[in-house]
């Protein structure tokens, strides 16, 4: 009751066609009851042979069916509208909740958990609400108005109906706690079917390259298959409701006719006429119809069941890296240290142990270290990516929990060594760094970052429209954009996660020099696995096993720490040159 509490708060402006659909609906089923009310006289007039009262309430039922029919009409287009709306706010909701979240909320999702709750489970809930706004009203006046019509009629043969609803509706709620479970596992395993597509799409060129496009078919077929399975085992146990309902049915009828019947040869058609068992088999109709609606929206309820807790789930999950009250929204400078910083993604296990390092603003920090080492895991400190678990890292003198998220991101540019482009033109991307960027803080960007040397190989130089994830454009080309798009941001901080990875040397050399010589005021992070991307920064750090274990300048190492003297001989061969010469 809590989950779907929770969710009607985002019907929102969509309350007044849900309204509106309830008033339509309840015209209609009124309509609906006057017409069987009508045709009890219809049919005593035709036994009569009264011409005049047949035409007149002949004419009564077709115009009460127009007008029916009429509101069924509006109640289908403001239900559906109102379905859709709801659907469309909870999207949005789900949408803008992700986006605060923090890195460790988004590792709780999966990716493919995330996309199917934002898409299959919200359809699901959508089409639920859109069947049950539409029976709400209609199942519950119409069983009740013909069980009244029903005792009103002949209370004798009413009996029945206290005997068979009970029985149906005991029936529902039995099978509906054999389906929850078996959908709880259907849609959890939906998440597995959106990562077999979605690892399988993104990684093709692997699957191609290595031949293991059966093992892929098999892998998706597997969980295809479970899903498969687990679906028809549901519906097997929902398709009882039909038989249920039309044993119900049959029943009811055969008691109605048979001690109606009685009942009419009786009392000679005085107590009771053909007009009225004709009108109370219909009443039995209607009351079943009336049952079966209900079933029906019984069903996609137990569908949408699930669905509306893994919607909630997602809305719910609050982001464990908030902004305070009364935060800090200017950074000063470039400063950043790390004060006996710890980190530990889960508590059993520090990734990141004892850290502290101080950096001044404009300073060149290079960031070395074997894969595991925590080298990428540092720098995401200082943005709040995570938050340390022990020690306080500072920027500008403040701690960066006392900062506005906004601004500290603003202020903190990271380029990784995966990134990412969007569809749309090259200029387009290099705006998401500043969306208000001029041509020319553009171009200088471009020259900064390197981009500017290929630009004119491209078919429409900036204005290239970029295909989805970067796949028109090298590995070097796409980390060059991104590095122009970090500077357009104009942070404070500067962190290039082994960016440059995919670039030769000489462009690699050009782009550190460009760095050092044109934008001197920005405080600057590199971690590279090549010596040759950190050798000329101011200060170097080596990473091992979550600590700081040597650092300073290039010659420094080169005297007091084995490792880095030997990453140094083996990458340089002892040499010291710069592959910009």
């Amino acid at each position: 009751m809590k989950v779907f509490k929770k969710l009607f708060s985002y019907i929102k402006e969509y309350w007044k066609d849900t309204i509106w659909t309830w008033l339509f609906v309840l015209f209609e089923s009124v309509c609906e009851v006057l017409v069987v009310f009508l045709m009890k006289y219809l049919i005593n007039a035709v036994n009569a042979s009264d011409l005049n009262a047949i035409y007149m309430y002949s004419g009564l039922i077709a115009l009460i069916a127009l007008v029916a029919a009429v509101f069924g009409i509006l109640a289908g287009v403001t239900s559906a509208s109102a379905a859709a709306g709801f659907g469309k706010n909870l999207r949005d909701a789900m949408f803008v909740k992700i986006q605060s979240y923090s890195f460790k909320n988004i590792d709780k999702f999966s990716t493919s958990s995330i996309v199917t709750r934002t898409t299959t489970d919200v359809t699901n809930v959508q089409n639920a609400y859109l069947q049950c706004i539409r029976a709400v009203i209609r199942a519950p006046f119409m069983m009740i108005f013909s069980l009244i019509m029903c005792f009103v009629s002949e209370w004798k043969l009413a009996w029945i109906f206290l005997i068979i609803i009970p029985v149906v509706l005991t029936g529902l709620i039995i099978i509906a706690i054999k389906v929850h479970p078996i959908f709880v596992k259907v849609f959890n395993e939906y998440d597995q079917l959106n990562q077999s597509v979605e690892e399988n799409v993104d990684g093709i060129r692997v699957v191609k390259s290595f031949n293991r496009e059966e093992e892929q078919k098999e892998k998706f077929h597997g969980v295809s298959g479970f899903i498969y399975r687990n679906f028809v085992h549901a519906e097997k146990i929902l398709a009882l409701n039909s038989p249920l309902l039309n044993f119900a049915v049959y029943s009811a009828i055969v008691f109605v006719s048979w001690l109606g019947s009685e009942l009419i040869v009786s009392s000679k058609g005085v107590e009771m006429t053909v007009g009225d068992l004709s009108t109370l088999i219909t009443y039995v109709m209607l009351i079943m119809m009336s049952l079966m609606m209900v079933s029906m929206v019984f069903v996609m309820v137990m569908i949408g069941r699930n669905s509306a807790e893994r919607i909630v789930e997602i809305i719910e999950e609050e982001p464990d890296i908030k902004s305070p009250q009364n935060a800090i929204k200017m950074i000063d400078n470039g400063s950043v240290e790390f004060q006996d910083v710890s980190f530990a993604y889960n508590l059993d296990h520090y990734v990141l142990s004892d850290i502290n390092l101080k950096v001044a603003p404009g300073e060149m920090v290079g960031v070395l270290g074997s894969t595991g080492a925590g080298k990428t895991t540092l720098v995401s400190l200082i943005a709040r990516l995570y938050d340390s678990s022990k020690g306080k890292v500072v920027v500008a003198g403040h701690d960066v929990k006392d900062y506005d998220l906004v601004a500290l991101r603003d202020s903190v540019a990271v380029v990784l060594q995966k990134n990412t482009l969007f569809s749309g033109t090259l200029k387009d991307n290099l705006k998401w760094g500043n969306q208000n960027a001029t041509d020319e803080e553009i171009a200088k960007a471009c020259d900064v970052a390197q981009v500017t040397p290929f630009l004119s190989d491209l078919p429409n130089g900036i204005d290239t429209k970029i295909d989805e994830g970067g796949t028109n454009v090298s590995g070097g080309q796409k980390q060059r954009i991104c590095i122009a798009r970090a500077l357009l941001k104009n942070p404070k901080i500067l962190i290039l996660d082994d960016s440059t990875s995919a670039c030769d040397t000489h462009t690699d050399a050009l782009i550190r020099h460009t760095l050092e010589t044109e934008i001197k005021d920005i405080t600057k992070f590199i971690i590279a696995q090549r010596v040759l991307s950190i050798k000329d920064c101011d200060t170097i750090i080596v990473m091992n096993e979550g600590k700081i274990v040597a650092q300073g300048s290039s010659d420094e190492l080169l005297k007091t720490c084995p490792v880095y003297k030997d990453l140094y001989t083996s990458q340089l061969g002892g040499g010291d040159f710069d592959a910009r010469n």
